[in-house]
């Protein structure tokens, strides 16, 4: 500024107004692209520190992914147990299993009361949606298949766990539909005697059905669930690596 003062007062003391006024235009001009190159790297640098949080936050969401094949994963092997443990109980409708030996698959440890909650990682992701973070996330297309696997996670959730809650009707000893089956002794033996009316053995046949359906169905879906999980890990180490 003391070098444009210094140029500009012998102009005005001169006199020579066409000049000063086209050098007054000239450092107006130059003021203004100082500024224009100013809010460009201010631009620039804003640009860079979104692109660092994208990469961290892509980051997280493919760690969250991980951790979601490994429920994925636990919960297939628990349906497909489930599954095994349904058709072995069959046997005693046809004369191949004691009383004791099904009392213990339908109501016993790990029975085939036991179910497993299913629990969605994705604790990045509604940060991101709560945050605006979204936004972040350069790419439209990747912002949309985010949305979609979550709504497709969200479906997957629902469903295993409603399944859940039929499981605990089929097999709680409590429930009003569960009449007891089975009785024991004084002295908590089970009565291997004891016989099964018809309507407890269709009851315990349709249960027994009904339970094998729902671990299939879960199934079903979690194998969805795991070619979604799967890509979309795929598309994110894509964009972590651009």
């Amino acid at each position: 500024m003391k070098l444009f003062n210094r140029v500009r007062q012998p102009l005005l003391v001169e006199g020579r107004l066409k000049r000063y006024l086209l050098y007054a235009a000239g450092e107006i001009i130059l003021v203004v692209i100082g500024i224009l190159i100013a809010l460009q790297l201010n631009a620039w640098k804003a640009d860079q520190r979104d692109r660092v949080s994208e990469k961290v936050h892509l980051e997280n969401l493919r760690e969250d992914l991980h951790l979601q094949l490994e429920v994925i994963h636990a919960q297939m092997v628990h349906d497909t147990s489930m599954i095994l443990r349904a058709d072995s109980a069959m046997a005693f409708f046809f004369g191949g299993m004691s009383l004791e030996d099904f009392e213990g698959r339908v109501y016993g440890s790990r029975s085939l009361g036991w179910r497993k909650t299913f629990v969605a990682s994705d604790a990045t992701f509604k940060v991101l949606l709560s945050t605006g973070g979204m936004n972040l996330i350069g790419e439209p297309q990747l912002r949309t298949d985010l949305m979609r696997y979550h709504q497709q996670l969200e479906y997957t959730t629902q469903v295993v766990n409603t399944n859940n809650g039929l499981i605990d009707e089929l097999f709680s000893l409590n429930a009003a539909s569960n009449a007891p089956s089975f009785s024991r002794d004084a002295e908590g033996r089970l009565e291997n005697d004891a016989e099964l009316s018809g309507q407890d053995r269709y009851r315990l046949f349709e249960s027994i059905e009904q339970r094998r359906r729902l671990s299939e169905i879960a199934l079903g879906i979690c194998e969805k669930q795991r070619i979604a999980t799967e890509r979309m890990i795929a598309r994110l180490d894509l964009a972590i690596r651009r």
